[in-house]
């Protein structure tokens, strides 16, 4: 028969272990955090119980919406994609960078400067 109507004790449970993945960013957390402050309204941390970085920020139109991501850094190496969450005119945008981890704030500010172009664009209607 088990103990506890088959729920383990307290002793038997053990904490997890900060693994890899919990701490995969921390090289570049301080640079994320000081765009983030200046940038956007929120930085996400967490997708689907994994970490990430990433934040949306508005278009001038009604319902746009596009999104900066950083993926965690590999061998002192960064990327970082700019896409278009969803826009008024259907239009599709999507821009990758990459470089070292010292690059990074150059490469934000490139995608940054890069979705304030979008935002900023003429549609074929002239608005």
């Amino acid at each position: 028969m088990k103990r506890n109507g088959g729920f383990r004790p307290l002793a038997d449970i053990q904490e997890p272990e900060q693994t890899l993945a919990m701490t995969t960013y921390a090289e570049v957390d301080p640079i994320i955090d000081a765009w983030a402050q200046v940038t956007v309204k929120k930085l996400f941390t967490e997708w689907a119980d994994q970490p990430a970085r990433f934040a949306y920020l508005p278009g001038l139109r009604p319902f746009e919406c596009f999104q900066i991501s950083i993926d965690p850094p590999i061998a002192g190496r960064v990327a970082v994609l700019a896409r278009s969450v969803d826009t008024d005119d259907d239009s599709e945008f999507e821009q990758h960078w990459e470089g070292t981890t010292n690059a990074l704030p150059a490469l934000l500010e490139a995608a940054t400067a890069t979705v304030r172009l979008w935002v900023n664009r003429s549609t074929a209607n002239g608005s």
